[in-house]
């Protein structure tokens, strides 16, 4: 059975190494934006910013109260993610997890008002967020079972094993046929983030998950990095942001201090922005001429990397930067 590993984040998450995070063979994060109409993550921003750096699909999500107006949720959602002038790549998200003492009687149009107001703007089917027992009890219609209009929109269920091995399914909620992401476990530990992560799958292939993302996947040149005294794998792939695996099997070799070994470097280019006509998935190479960028007050490489749509590591491999903090106002920068 196919999956692709992923993560989702929030306030409580803050801090964190991305480059480290997509080494370790994350692939997609999904990110707090919003809570009802009083809360925005201040965390947003610097996931936002940095898990595009590192090359992860992203998303945003909501978290949902039902005893505040649904369209004033959906707005407030939608302007604090336009905020960052990035939609990111995957649906956005309704979180769904607790009634707030409202019946579903009314939760379930209400539910409908936020998804249709948030499609809208987007122009995605959002994704709906729950645990089994919350979609059974609440959203469900007069009589039973999930409403007619439940089977139109991905399925991200929350339900925790902790361990996860391959060929292992989510129990469905009655009435609901299929799921896209499985949260299945609260209490996941990555390197890159100092605090307990939840740990998700996508059911599907890597292509797949792309194509569900509306994103190409764009092959850059791969970098080079001349080894040095004190250097692994490891250390290597977490610096560039790729995992063991894929930098071993580029460079079929024994690690010697001195040798030249090849960085392999995937980012994430929306369809609409992408190069080339390919469909999502179809590997497809792209490259860019030559670019200089001088570096002014308050920048960091993390904002240059967004600004020109490459990554972090594919800065610093151009530039030879060792350190990704050590950058100084007026330094010119070769842009890959």
């Amino acid at each position: 059975m196919a999956t692709v590993p992923g993560i989702d984040v929030s306030y409580w998450d803050a801090g964190i190494d991305w480059p480290k995070v997509r080494a370790t063979g994350q692939r997609f994060v999904v990110a707090k934006a919003t809570e009802g109409i009083t809360y925005k993550d201040p965390t947003f921003d610097d996931n936002w910013l940095g898990a595009k750096s590192a090359g992860l699909l992203r998303g945003a999500y909501h978290f949902f109260r039902c005893n505040v107006d649904a369209k004033k949720q959906a707005d407030y959602f939608i302007d604090y993610v336009k905020s960052v002038k990035d939609n990111g790549e995957l649906p956005p998200v309704l979180d769904l997890e607790t009634n707030d003492g409202i019946s579903k009687e009314k939760i379930v149009p209400a539910v409908k008002v936020w998804l249709d107001r948030v499609e809208a703007v987007f122009g995605k089917k959002p994704i709906i967020y729950s645990g089994q027992y919350f979609l059974q009890d609440y959203l469900v219609q007069p009589g039973g079972g999930p409403p007619a209009w439940a089977k139109d929109y991905p399925l991200w269920l929350a339900q925790y094993p902790n361990q996860y091995v391959d060929g292992m399914k989510p129990v469905l909620p009655r009435g609901w046929f299929a799921w896209t992401i499985w949260q299945y476990s609260d209490k996941g530990v990555v390197n890159g983030i100092n605090a307990s992560v939840d740990m998700n799958i996508f059911n599907g292939t890597l292509e797949e998950l792309y194509k569900f993302a509306g994103a190409n996947i764009v092959v850059e040149k791969p970098k080079t990095h001349k080894v040095a005294t004190g250097d692994s794998f490891e250390t290597i792939a977490n610096k560039y942001g790729v995992t063991v695996r894929e930098l071993v099997s580029a460079n079929l070799q024994l690690l010697k201090v001195g040798d030249t070994l090849n960085v392999p470097v995937a980012v994430a280019i929306p369809q609409e922005t992408g190069s080339g006509s390919g469909s999502a998935g179809s590997g497809g190479t792209s490259s860019t001429p030559p670019r200089t960028y001088t570096i002014q007050a308050g920048d960091n490489l993390t904002i240059i990397a967004v600004k020109f749509g490459t990554t972090v590591a594919a800065i610093a491999s151009a530039n030879d930067i060792k350190n990704i903090n050590n950058i100084k106002v007026g330094q010119v920068l070769k842009i890959p």
